[in-house]
């Protein structure tokens, strides 16, 4: 009976140390910001997919929303450049999960789908990246993007 108790107490604590270990305190989060950020304009793809990674597993509380989706969209931007289009498009299916507008991700997914040799794939997603309500500059300049890759593919009408 003794040794039932002393194991349910064990567990507990040691639940207790690894979910404490597990936090991730605002400065924490803010500096992996700062250094992801360095990473993507240095174009160290490697370490923006690790601290991208590192973002989404040990800050999901600091996650919510816009910034989940734009964590998303740098990792699965970052696996893309890194040579990785399988991952990107598995990323950016994740960004499209949260925000089914966010045509970056949708982009993004097109130029993977397009690297891994499935053309009608990249086609239907750059469409509806161009044809997605222009919300703001950023989603402006993605439509055109957008629209210039559908002519380099010869798909001339987005």
């Amino acid at each position: 009976m003794y040794r039932l108790i002393a194991v349910v107490i064990f567990a507990t604590m040691l639940a207790a140390s690894m979910a404490g270990a597990e936090e991730c305190p605002a400065p924490r989060y803010e500096k992996l910001i700062l250094e992801a950020r360095a990473a993507d304009i240095g174009r160290q793809w490697g370490r923006s997919v690790e601290l991208y990674g590192t973002m989404l597993s040990d800050c999901p509380d600091l996650l919510t929303g816009a910034d989940l989706v734009k964590v998303y969209d740098a990792l699965s931007v970052a696996q893309l450049m890194q040579g990785n289009p399988s991952g990107a498009i598995d990323t950016a299916a994740k960004c499209l999960e949260q925000d089914s507008k966010y045509n970056a991700c949708m982009m993004t997914a097109a130029q993977a789908s397009y690297e891994l040799g499935d053309r009608e794939r990249a086609i239907a997603f750059a469409r509806e990246a161009a044809e997605i309500g222009v919300n703001d500059e950023y989603s402006n300049a993605v439509a055109i993007v957008a629209k210039d890759f559908l002519r380099k593919v010869g798909q001339t009408r987005p």
